[in-house]
């Protein structure tokens, strides 16, 4: 137990500290102020309307440092009645004075007597900021998530509860003891804190949601605005599941990220024969020009991935066995011990656990097609289309130049049928996409239907972190940022789609002592103006628009032409 809960802990806060670090001080800070509040409390002050502002963040606030509020509201009428009932402040004060099951029960219902607005987000939220025994984790059903899964895996015994353990709260707490039990010396040391050990729990779910997102869909597509992280976010994703994979079923071994992931960027020349297979002019040994059948860029990735399957349909065949791909274990291979001698066996046969199945001990393999939209895809793929729907060798198919194949270009070898392809069950296939490039037709619906699709969007809060770290004086460009969006989003003419990603505000080269109303100027100049002239082309509302947006972008009239 404790060796995976420490492994995943290093990759999903101690290697992210520099995106977590933001999130972290300022959930630090407001515990702070609460801890201030409650000893105000005890000192004999009554929480009143005087403390509207921080009643605001910690009731109703968008953000708070604690967590996002998500689609819960509390409106401003019900907000001010709240503040104004001597009941629910009391129930407020005597749950920050004592963060108990109790006390939250009747916090809990005096929230729900004001019969305003049901709210159980938010109301875990005021838990999770009045003590660290619970974590920021405070939608119920995502933490009932990640509940199930860590009993699964076993991360967590419930055994070792000394209570019943029966809503959010108490499940919230127990975890959030377990982990400070396996993370005692940690703590000591200093080498992570309470703070970061709740927003372990957060991180937590995030991964869940990635791995189980991972094995459910092995095609997706990440679309939306330019700028967005489409790429960057495929391959660190994919990075991340290589290295949950790896820590799990081969930590010894020589696997690399690198030698399992393959970057090809589509344009609208790329062909099937570049892709699967084709015919190519090949010098013989006597220096005339013969045309051979080569393998694409995505079949002899395939080859590569595909060995181990390959490998159990020649074995099942040859002993006449009836077991399928998805049911194998590590046991059942056990009894064929002498027949997979190739190093590529290694790993999964020194696996100890003999339940562990065959098919999550291969490792994976990821093809991230970038632009993936700006070839003609129906042709590019050809007969795949039925392979991405059935995967591995139940999927088989024979291509256009099967007769052409042999040994070394095909991945299987039927008697009866001939030579034979097909897409591996442990190939992930990611692409990424702009919704506003005019190619976007390529992308008919019979293909749509293999992916699943997940919509990217400008980060602020990644913006705002980055800017604090690099160009603390240059912070407020993610509120610029946010305001041209909005803008641009109502906009008839452009819409969503047309929004300026956050990575146009990343890496910015200029002076860094330059003040912020000259870098914004600099980045209207550079990089949004020439833009949004080209997107506004012939719309017949070009200068309108374009005041429009260096107004929201908070550019100052006489300077926007300025160079």
């Amino acid at each position: 137990m404790t060796n995976k809960l420490k492994t995943l802990y290093k990759h999903l806060v101690d290697n992210r500290k520099h995106e977590l670090k933001g999130w972290h001080d300022s959930y630090k800070q407001f515990y702070n102020e609460v801890i201030d509040i409650r000893q105000r409390i005890n000192d004999g002050e009554d929480l009143s309307e005087h403390h509207k502002p921080f009643l605001r963040r910690l009731l109703c606030d968008k953000e708070n440092g604690i967590a996002s509020r998500g689609q819960s509201v509390l409106s401003e009428e019900h907000f001010n009645s709240f503040i104004q009932s001597g009941d629910f402040l009391s129930a407020l004060s005597n749950f920050i004075v004592n963060p108990k099951i109790k006390e939250f029960e009747q916090f809990q219902k005096a929230w729900e007597d004001q019969g305003k607005s049901n709210n159980p987000l938010l109301i875990n939220r005021v838990a999770a900021a009045s003590t660290l025994d619970l974590s920021t984790t405070v939608s119920s059903w995502r933490f009932e998530h990640i509940f199930s899964w860590l009993i699964e895996e076993k991360l967590i015994n419930i055994n070792n509860a000394p209570v019943e353990l029966k809503g959010w709260f108490d499940k919230n707490q127990f975890v959030l003891s377990e982990f400070k039990r396996e993370f005692e010396e940690e703590l000591k040391t200093k080498n992570t804190d309470e703070f970061y050990l709740s927003i372990f729990v957060w991180q937590l779910h995030i991964y869940v949601k990635l791995y189980q997102s991972f094995k459910l869909e092995k095609q997706i597509i990440k679309y939306g605005p330019p700028g967005t992280g489409k790429t960057y976010l495929a391959l660190q994703q994919s990075e991340e599941v290589f290295n949950f994979w790896k820590n799990e079923f081969a930590p010894k071994s020589e696997h690399t990220y690198e030698d399992h992931k393959v970057l090809v960027q589509f344009h609208p020349s790329f062909s099937y024969e570049d892709f699967i297979e084709g015919l190519r002019p090949i010098l013989n040994e006597h220096g005339e020009s013969q045309l051979i059948l080569q393998n694409g860029i995505f079949k002899d990735f395939c080859q590569k991935a595909g060995k181990w399957e390959i490998d159990i349909y020649k074995l099942l065949n040859k002993n006449n066995a009836e077991k399928k791909w998805e049911e194998l274990t590590v046991e059942d291979l056990r009894h064929y011990k002498k027949e997979l001698t190739a190093p590529h066996w290694n790993h999964i046969l020194e696996i100890q656990d003999p339940n562990k199945l065959v098919a999550d001990a291969v490792p994976p393999f990821f093809f991230i097609i970038d632009e993936i939209n700006r070839a003609d895809l129906s042709r590019v793929f050809g007969e795949l289309m039925y392979c991405l729907e059935y995967r591995g060798v139940k999927g088989c198919i024979k291509t256009q130049y099967a007769n052409l194949n042999n040994e070394n270009t095909c991945l299987l070898n039927d008697e009866a049928q001939g030579y034979k392809f097909f897409i591996p069950t442990n190939v992930y296939l990611m692409g990424t996409m702009n919704n506003i490039d005019r190619s976007i037709e390529s992308f008919d619906f019979a293909l749509r239907r293999r992916f699943r699709w997940e919509p990217m969007t400008p980060d602020y809060v990644v913006l705002e972190y980055y800017l604090s770290e690099h160009h603390n004086e240059w912070v407020m460009l993610a509120d610029n940022l946010k305001s041209l969006n909005e803008k641009i989003s109502k906009e008839a003419l452009l819409g969503l789609d047309y929004q300026i990603g956050h990575a146009y505000l990343m890496n910015l080269k200029y002076q860094t002592r330059l003040k912020i109303d000259d870098v914004r100027l600099q980045i209207w100049n550079d990089r949004l103006r020439p833009l949004f002239q080209e997107y506004l082309r012939g719309t017949g509302r070009s200068e309108e628009l374009m005041k429009d947006f260096e107004s929201a972008f908070e550019i100052q009239p006489s300077s926007s032409t300025q160079t």
